[in-house]
């Protein structure tokens, strides 16, 4: 049976025919869809789970117990796992463990562009990289084979190109793996009383030599032999893109990617006039290839930073078209008329509300410096205009621990509020031990706990403070105000940012409070996992006198009106489409000119 699939969902299917048991991971773009699609299967375990290291020790303990197991996350969460998973590359494995990993080529929703191949290198294990839907499957279920036949885990690395495309796929059935049983005696996972690390490093290296050995063999690297003058080595999705251009070359297509095929690489090279390799991203194939002494065009062509595309790359290889009479084709002209629209948050949006009201506080309080150090997440946009509200943010979590550090750099420095924003699963995430060590380190901090009780950002994934599992089973979530409390914040304000007075109160109380104080907002997304729109509200014409308080919230929904005041200034108007009645505009609106429609 033939289906088209996106490439996450194939990676999803490939597991389920490979007999996977448990799956983990934590959404991340472009990885999320390959648990959710896991989760629809009744013969997997899925989970997502508090964080990245979290899921790679779930992962590992599953694959200790002896069942096939998948872990998922994208490049910036890999950073998160490699604390567990770099010891069980030395170790090696019970059940097939395959970790997928998702680049954002391009950073198209991430604070850094990464290239994880580096990785595969650096812990010697496999790395595959499928070029296409079908090969995301194929390659899935393959890589349990060979984490199997050489006790090692292995590397999916895909990107956004393959995740996110849709290709013709044929599926197969489910193969159910045997169990093999875990030996809690086994030495070589007791490196302090069994098998010495050093010992542990020589068989990785061994077990290099035999993957390079079938690296030269494995159809997952082959030769497409087309005209010797050119030819090109490559894999993922730049492959796709130089064999759409140029299809009359020659092809080295790796999908094995680490180790190299070293001895098929050789034989390529001599053959073909012109070498060129191909990559995104890091010249990760094209150093070790010019390490074998192999002369070739690469990196001095392409772009290493954004994603490739037929139009970029035709534009580098100018000779290799010119070898076959070809001249590089016009680009496609911009549409004509197309306004530049920035990411904005949503209407209803509780950090909307909070942002106004942490504005209004430094302004009514005369502070003279509020430092916010941000986060990930949907309020990572307050970073741009027009909200200008974040200094920084750069990882999961970490908003907390810099700002802890920033409060310590400063100290004495009475002009300085330092104040840090995240969200519910942010905390959730990586924000519990960093705010513990604020405690412990007596700084001099607020935290904004942010709670919109989903993982909007990535599409309103569960968590432990949803009540619901990725299978949609139903338990007591965790309760972020009783976390704050047991870490031992003395100062906790929980509000409803909607409640504008409510919130302004415990901003100010908690920007005075010398130590670390904690305010939560509370207010569901108006998004996920339900859209929520109550009725719109509406502009009084003839009482609104242009004072422009509705428009420094910054919500979407509150548009400039075609009327004028006697004085010129623009008058406000709200788009009934847009509005989701949160009603927080009525509430700073000095001349009560917002009404229910």
């Amino acid at each position: 049976m033939n289906k088209i699939m996106l490439g996450n969902e194939a990676i999803a299917r490939g597991a389920y025919e490979a007999g996977v048991n448990v799956a983990t991971g934590y959404p991340g773009t472009p990885s999320t869809e390959i648990m959710q699609f896991l989760s629809q299967h009744k013969e997997i375990y899925a989970e997502w789970s508090v964080n990245e290291k979290v899921a790679m020790d779930a992962a590992i303990g599953a694959s200790l117990g002896g069942v096939r197991t998948l872990v998922t996350m994208k490049h910036a969460g890999f950073n998160v796992a490699t604390d567990p998973f770099y010891p069980i590359c030395f170790m090696g494995i019970n059940g097939g463990l395959v970790l997928v990993c998702s680049d954002d080529v391009g950073a198209v929703s991430s604070p850094t562009e990464q290239d994880t191949r580096i990785y595969a290198k650096l812990f010697h294990i496999p790395m595959l990289e499928p070029s296409d839907s079908q090969e995301a499957k194929d390659f899935t279920a393959l890589a349990f084979e060979l984490s199997e036949r050489f006790d090692t885990p292995v590397f999916l690395r895909t990107t956004n190109g393959v995740s996110h495309s849709m290709g013709i796929v044929q599926m197969g059935s489910r193969q159910e793996k045997r169990k093999d049983p875990f030996d809690k005696t086994s030495p070589k996972f007791r490196p302090q009383g069994g098998v010495h690390p050093t010992i542990m490093h020589k068989n990785t290296h061994e077990r290099l030599t035999a993957l390079e050995a079938f690296s030269n063999e494995t159809e997952l690297n082959r030769i497409e032999w087309g005209d010797k003058r050119v030819g090109i080595i490559s894999s993922g999705s730049p492959y796709q893109y130089v064999k759409e251009i140029l299809p009359e070359a020659s092809f080295l297509k790796l999908g094995l990617t680490y180790p190299l095929p070293k001895a098929l690489i050789k034989d390529f090279a001599a053959q073909v006039e012109d070498l060129y390799v191909i990559e995104d991203l890091e010249p990760f194939l094209e150093e070790q290839i010019k390490s074998m002494g192999i002369e070739l065009k690469g990196q001095d062509l392409r772009p290493n930073v954004g994603a490739l595309s037929t139009e970029i790359l035709s534009e580098c290889l100018t000779d290799a078209l010119a070898v076959f009479g070809k001249k590089i084709p016009e680009r496609r002209p911009p549409l004509p008329n197309v306004i530049m629209r920035f990411p904005t948050l949503c209407a209803g949006c509780l950090h909307l509300a909070t942002y106004y009201a942490i504005r209004r506080v430094q302004r009514k309080t005369k502070e003279k410096d509020v430092v916010i150090m941000g986060d990930i997440g949907c309020y990572s946009l307050g970073i741009a205009a027009p909200h200008n509200m974040l200094s920084c943010a750069f990882a999961m979590g970490s908003g907390i621990g810099s700002a802890h550090g920033l409060s310590h750099a400063v100290q004495g420095n009475g002009d300085k509020t330092i104040v840090t924003y995240l969200g519910d699963s942010t905390f959730l995430h990586a924000g519990m031990p960093a705010l513990l060590n604020a405690v412990y380190n007596q700084s001099n901090i607020t935290v904004i706990i942010a709670d919109n009780r989903t993982t909007a950002m990535t599409g309103g994934q569960e968590h432990a403070g949803t009540g619901v599992t990725l299978q949609g089973n139903q338990y007591s979530p965790v309760q972020i105000p009783e976390i704050v409390k047991s870490l031992g914040v003395q100062s906790i304000h929980e509000v409803d940012p909607f409640d504008y007075k409510e919130t302004f109160n415990a901003l100010k109380n908690a920007f005075e409070y010398r130590g670390v104080s904690v305010v939560i907002g509370t207010r569901a997304c108006r998004m996920f996992p339900d859209k929520i729109k109550e009725e719109p509200y509406k502009v009084l014409l003839d009482s609104c006198n242009g004072c422009g308080m509705c428009f420094s919230i910054y919500c979407p929904g509150i548009i400039v009106s075609e009327e004028k005041t006697d004085k010129g200034k623009n008058k406000a108007a709200i788009d009934p489409f847009v509005c989701t009645g949160c009603s927080f505009c009525v509430q700073i609106c000095p001349v009560d000119a917002i009404i229910l429609e």
